[in-house]
């Protein structure tokens, strides 16, 4: 690698690398299995299921269809949780990859991300669907926005699972602590309630949490199936590509120690 090669030059002279990757993720998750992607499926709906039930019939939460406006954003909650937690075991996982073949290590965090798009691009669409059918019953305009949220939730994902990825690889620490972090994050975020029902004084803080902005973006456009204001998009895409750019200058900067410690 040259150092004045840019970053996008990196990715695309490694492509096919990126792709075995992905590849190989996907095969080595669903080997021997029957039902294959089925399963990628049924722990969220099950999720889905308790929370639909608890929310709606016991806490009560006012929203008509509860079980839609769930769907609407917990798979963008288990993408964002499923990456993150990749982060803390990537460099360990394929520590004898680094250290024999030179390649860009963000390589690896691309290819954990992307197997994990693939399947979320598959639920999502199945999601919308059944969304637009048994909710709507049709397909609202703002479904158009979809590519726009997906490209907002990887760069956003993508730019925290980096540094989580680089601590990872000096401190033990941060495999016990994500998971912690992360429940955390679940109950500050609006995964199993509106973001309407925080109080209007604490919103503006409430907000410095960029999955909120992503998941009430989900909302907005497959729940109540009206277009998100031109503020929280444009905002949560300034957001994202910060969050993404912060992350990978942290990641490279220490990138070319990795393979001297893991």
């Amino acid at each position: 690698m040259t150092r004045g090669e840019g970053h996008l030059q990196r990715v695309w002279r490694y492509r096919e690398l990126l792709h075995s990757l992905v590849v190989r993720n996907l095969k080595v998750k669903y080997q021997r299995s029957l039902l294959g992607f089925v399963w990628t499926l049924v722990n969220p709906l099950f999720t889905v299921t308790v929370l639909g039930v608890v929310f709606s019939h016991v806490v009560r939460i006012p929203l008509p269809h509860y079980w839609a406006f769930l769907l609407s954003g917990y798979f963008v909650w288990n993408f964002a949780l499923q990456t993150l937690n990749t982060g803390t075991y990537i460099f360990a996982e394929h520590s004898r990859l680094t250290r024999s073949v030179a390649f860009p290590s963000e390589i690896l965090v691309f290819g954990a991300a992307g197997s994990r798009l693939i399947e979320f691009v598959a639920e999502i669409g199945l999601v919308v669907a059944v969304i637009a059918v048994f909710h709507h019953g049709g397909i609202p305009q703002s479904y158009a926005l979809l590519p726009v949220l997906v490209l907002i939730q990887l760069l956003l994902v993508v730019g925290f699972a980096l540094p989580i990825a680089t601590l990872s690889v000096f401190y033990y620490d941060v495999y016990h602590a994500l998971p912690i972090a992360l429940t955390t994050l679940f109950y500050l975020s609006p995964v199993f309630y509106p973001a309407t029902m925080v109080p209007e004084a604490a919103r503006g803080l409430y907000f410095l949490n960029p999955i909120a902005g992503l998941l009430t973006l989900y909302h907005e456009a497959f729940y109540w199936g009206r277009m998100p204001s031109f503020h929280l998009l444009g905002g949560m895409l300034v957001a994202a590509c910060t969050v993404y750019l912060v992350g990978y200058a942290i990641f490279r900067r220490y990138a070319s120690i990795f393979p001297e410690i893991v």
